[in-house]
């Protein structure tokens, strides 16, 4: 019977297959900014609440220069992970699809292996490095197509999906280099989300007599919207239970998963996104491979 932090890993990746299926599925009913504020308002709501029951420092010990460069390295982190990865993650989604967009996302660690050693200065293994081409043949392998063009919508939802994971990879380093000097990752994942709900409304305002004005923020909060925020915020949480009795290893590898949930919920509710299964399979199964070549990495 699997252990208890592999099944909260597993819960995690179902949440986060959910989440890429009703980003697509709100699409039809958004009038404004697609949820992306209400799942920062949530997934910040759940950061706060971890926060006081497991948080490890208090504000007192944010006084000190290294505490502060380690919050300024969880703001970073936040804006690129909450404000511009998910938001590259919502369009993709909607312009891909949420299997290719959840396919593309295998990409961080791919982007992880040079920003770690940029940001954090980590070597990357050679088994590292084979995990990462297994991955791109992984993908490459789902999204061929048998013309040389691509749709202009196409072409702009993989490069949004590519940018995103790219962001998420850069988020993980310096959040890694934050919680060298602050180890305390539920402050950082607070610290996080409360750049993206300071981020947004600003930005709101200075759009306040267009359609990007402030009444976007608040606009979308159908059913499907509802179903994303909490998919990601539950997502998180999850993954913070299961990193409390299992490795960050298994929690990775087990991540990669939500792929598959995707494909499969789209599959059960019937929805009109075309899925290739037996390329998805394959790729897929690459992309399982090839994660757990690169974190499999004697110590």
């Amino acid at each position: 019977m699997p252990a208890t932090g592999e099944v909260y890993a597993l819960l995690a990746a179902f949440a986060y297959g959910l989440a890429g299926v009703s980003i697509v599925k709100g699409k039809a009913t958004a009038q404004g900014d697609k949820g992306v504020f209400l799942a920062v308002v949530t997934t910040a709501c759940l950061s706060a609440a971890l926060w006081l029951v497991w948080g490890r420092s208090s504000l007192t010990h944010l006084k000190s220069e290294s505490a502060l460069i380690a919050v300024a390295a969880f703001a970073a982190a936040g804006l690129f992970s909450t404000v511009l990865g998910r938001i590259t993650m919502y369009r993709a989604a909607e312009q891909v699809g949420a299997v290719t967009t959840g396919l593309l996302r295998r990409l961080t660690p791919v982007f992880a292996l040079p920003l770690a050693f940029v940001v954090v200065g980590q070597v990357p293994h050679s088994r590292e490095v084979l995990g990462g081409l297994v991955v791109l043949l992984g993908i490459v392998f789902y999204l061929r197509t048998p013309s040389w063009y691509l749709p202009a919508s196409v072409s702009t939802g993989l490069a949004l999906g590519v940018a995103s994971a790219f962001f998420y990879a850069l988020s993980y380093a310096l959040r890694s280099w934050g919680l060298q000097r602050l180890p305390d990752p539920t402050l950082g994942a607070l610290i996080g989300a409360l750049i993206g709900c300071i981020w947004f409304p600003v930005v709101a305002a200075m759009h306040a007599n267009t359609s990007r004005g402030p009444r976007t923020l608040l606009i979308d909060r159908g059913p499907w919207h509802w179903i994303t925020a909490l998919a990601l915020s539950f997502g998180q949480v999850l993954q913070f239970l299961a990193l409390q009795s299992t490795s960050v290893l298994a929690v990775s590898v087990i991540g990669s998963l939500d792929v598959l949930f995707s494909a499969a919920l789209i599959v059960l509710l019937r929805s009109g996104e075309p899925i290739a299964v037996g390329r998805l399979f394959v790729a897929a199964l690459l992309a399982v491979m090839g994660i757990t070549m690169m974190l499999a990495v004697p110590i």
